[in-house]
Parts: structure tokens; C-alpha cells; sequence
């Protein structure tokens, strides 16, 4: 892809990540009452709540997996010309060395506990509390990660 097409990308990343952003802050002020999940409360949560849990879920996937797209786009702007393909590592490790992402590790635990999300439906209560709980553990990791990002973008006038 040309430098243009990825600033192309990286303008709709971010418009997509500053609603997925908004939604997901809504979202954690509805969920944390309700945290720490344990596994006896998970199953006997009443509808409405269930369906506010659910939806912190999917939206904490959407948020991070949107985040990492930008990361992405970010890495490739700014080595143009000198990577043509990205691993999930590479990124990780582009965006920490570019001072966005404060840790390596962190941000690689909010990619494990998104593709958990995506890819595991645990029927066993724990499990599942466990999931809501590691998510939850991780939700500063994802606003910050967005914060960093506008402030990259603006600092390096990538768009601009």
C-alpha cells in the first residue's frame, strides 16, 4: 500500500476508534458496579445486567483489535518503504519502540485477553468470570493506548 493509502487508513482507524472509545467508556460506568465478577454471581445475573457484561465484552474486542489496526497503520507510516508485511509482535514492538505503548507485555496481555474473547465461549462459570475479570483488569490498558495514539498522531503530524 502507498504512504497515502495508509494515511487514508489511519484516518478512518482513528474516527473508528474515537467511537469505539466512547462506547466502551459508557460501557465500563455501566459494568463497574458489578465488578469482580465471580463465578457463583456470573450465572444468576439478572437480563439486564447479563446484556451489560456481554456488551463490555464485544466491545473491549472491537476496541482493542480497532487499537491495534491503528498501531499498525502507525508502524507502517512511519518505516514507508521499509516493511511490507506486520506480525502481531512487530507491531507491539514498533509502537513501544515509537514510545506509544508503555510496556511490551502490556499491551501483549490486552491482545491475549481480546483474542480470548474472540475465540473461547467457556460454559464453565469460572471461566467466564475469569474472562470478565482479565478484560476489566485491562480496560486502562486500551484508553491509554488510545490516548497515546492521538497524542502520537498529533506530535508526528501524521495526518497533517
Amino acid at each position: 500500500m502507498t504512504e497515502e493509502g495508509e494515511r487514508a487508513l489511519l484516518t478512518d482507524y482513528l474516527a473508528t476508534c474515537g467511537r469505539l472509545q466512547a462506547g466502551f467508556v459508557q460501557t465500563v460506568a455501566l459494568v463497574e458496579p458489578l465488578m469482580p465478577m465471580t463465578a457463583d454471581r456470573i450465572d444468576q445475573l439478572p437480563f439486564k445486567q447479563d446484556s451489560y457484561i456481554l456488551g463490555y465484552l464485544k466491545r473491549y474486542e472491537q476496541f482493542e483489535d480497532a487499537l491495534h489496526r491503528t498501531l499498525k497503520a502507525i508502524s507502517k507510516i512511519m518505516e514507508h518503504g521499509k516493511i511490507e508485511r506486520l506480525t502481531s509482535v512487530d507491531v507491539t514492538r514498533r509502537a513501544y519502540a515509537l514510545g506509544i505503548l508503555p510496556s511490551e507485555k502490556i499491551w501483549a496481555d490486552a491482545v491475549r485477553t481480546r483474542n480470548a474473547l474472540a475465540h473461547e465461549y467457556p460454559l464453565n462459570p469460572q471461566k467466564r468470570a475469569d474472562q470478565v475479570n482479565a478484560a476489566w483488569d485491562a480496560r486502562e490498558t486500551l484508553i491509554e493506548t488510545w490516548a497515546a495514539i492521538e497524542r502520537f498522531v498529533e506530535q508526528e503530524r501524521l495526518l497533517a
